[in-house]
């Protein structure tokens, strides 16, 4: 979102140049540039001891193909934390540990994406209303269930190549 009006006392915002950041909105009443907002988010890859990976299909969105767990950050919140807690909340796992793979902005929703691996144990998933079908999934059929060229396939990718480099 671009700022267009101060959010904090609503008058027109000015473009103002800023050093190397270009021309940014600028309240000359506050004194304050407004640089443009976006949502942060996680995804996670939440895998068990047996190489199986957490997928889930959403209840509020296109259902052809699974995805990995995801949320927002609230405020206060970590990154970290978040991943804990959106796997805990959506399936009803706990993970034991979570680990920041890699970062991708989505453009179409103005989202920046901070992608987890979490490891957990394998045990039954406990669905929350957001998800209407989840499964653990063998590593080697992962891919068959996601949409090609998704924030998921490159964290899932990103995930072998870790594993291979046995930074995981």
């Amino acid at each position: 979102m671009i700022f267009t009006y101060c959010p904090d006392c609503g008058k027109k915002l000015i473009p103002r140049t800023l050093g190397d950041e270009g021309d940014i909105p600028f309240c000359e009443s506050c004194n304050r540039p407004f640089f443009p907002m976006f949502s942060t988010c996680v995804i996670c890859l939440c895998v068990n001891e047996l190489g199986e990976v957490a997928l889930i299909k959403q209840s509020y969105m296109k259902t052809e193909h699974f995805i990995l767990v995801s949320g927002y950050i609230k405020p206060g919140e970590t990154a970290e934390y978040t991943a804990q807690r959106e796997i805990e909340e959506e399936i009803g796992i706990t993970p034991e540990s979570c680990h920041f793979a890699l970062s991708v902005f989505y453009d179409k929703r103005d989202q920046l994406m901070l992608g987890f691996v979490c490891k957990a144990k394998k045990a039954d998933m406990k669905l929350s209303c957001e998800v209407a079908e989840a499964k653990w999934c063998p590593e080697n059929e992962v891919m068959n269930n996601l949409r090609g060229g998704s924030i998921t396939v490159q964290l899932f990718e990103k995930y072998l190549e870790l594993k291979e480099q046995n930074k995981l």
